[in-house]
């Protein structure tokens, strides 16, 4: 059985049930991936502060591209809630 990157990216951008459940909005896998990375570069990035000053300055624009990343993916995703319900609301 051969996987192919069309699979890859099907599974990745299907709804994750466990996180769209305990959100309450719809959630895809590739955004669930993206943030805890994100959160996973900040916590190692406070980490190796106390040994490398260096890697832990190269660890804030690896994090910062992940949330960069997440915004740039769609304009429908859940990052973006606020502003959308404030461009609603103004609007009515």
């Amino acid at each position: 059985m051969t996987i192919s990157i069309a699979d890859i990216k099907a599974w990745l951008n299907a709804k994750s049930e466990l996180f769209t459940h305990m959100s309450g909005f719809c959630v895809t896998r590739r955004e669930v991936i993206r943030v805890n990375l994100a959160f996973f570069i900040m916590i190692v990035g406070a980490a190796v502060s106390q040994v490398s000053l260096l890697a832990a300055f190269a660890c804030v624009p690896l994090a910062g591209y992940q949330i960069y990343k997440l915004n740039q993916e769609d304009d429908d995703n859940w990052l973006k809630d606020e502003e959308r319900l404030a461009e609603e609301g103004g609007k009515q």
